[in-house]
């Protein structure tokens, strides 16, 4: 019975060892709550409901299944930030910078975006459902398959979005339109 003991507390300690590595570094947890300027930081998995993190620098940061649930996070700058699988329901990112922001997956119910730069986004999959993107600036963001039901769109812009297959506001799927044919010129007299 001996024999099994180390390969199996070996095996414990190499588990336990991988999923501290995956959890949000504490002393980067609390610059961001002190300083709100946490740029490129760890915080994978870090749990952060109802936060003011207003004008917080977290450009280049890991939130990979991040809770940030209720938070607000007006005017602060994300760009390039991993969000993909984060909680993100009913989080006010107004004004904020998402630039080239990963957000695959997310889950940004009833989330304030409205005014936010979300331009090269990733929200593949993510679910948007009666969120708040009034003016938001989606150009060349990808929402492949992201669920946009209820959400309020009123002067977005979304140049050169990909919405392949994303549920839109009204419930419908969204379908590309085949592109039409480029008029022929006629000659002229």
């Amino acid at each position: 019975m001996e024999r099994f003991s180390l390969p199996i507390l070996l095996t414990t300690t190499l588990v336990a060892l991988g999923t501290v590595s995956l959890a949000a570094n504490p002393d980067q947890v609390k610059q961001l709550i002190n300083t709100r300027d946490c740029p490129g930081c760890d915080l994978t998995e870090a749990s952060l409901y109802s936060y003011d993190l207003v004008g917080a620098n977290l450009k280049g940061a890991n939130l990979t299944s991040a809770a940030l649930q209720g938070s607000t996070l007006n005017s602060a700058t994300l760009t390039d930030a991993v969000l993909e699988q984060a909680n993100l329901a009913l989080v006010k990112f107004e004004r904020a910078n998402l630039q080239g922001a990963k957000l695959f997956k997310a889950n940004l119910y009833g989330a304030d975006l409205s005014e936010a730069d979300l331009t090269g986004a990733d929200l593949r999959e993510a679910n948007l459902e009666g969120a708040d993107l009034r003016n938001a600036n989606l150009t060349g963001a990808n929402l492949q398959k992201a669920n946009l039901a209820k959400a309020k769109v009123r002067g977005v812009i979304a140049t050169g979005a990909n919405l392949s297959g994303a549920r839109m506001p009204d419930g419908s799927e969204f379908k590309q339109s085949p592109a039409q044919p480029t008029p022929t010129p006629q000659p002229t007299k």
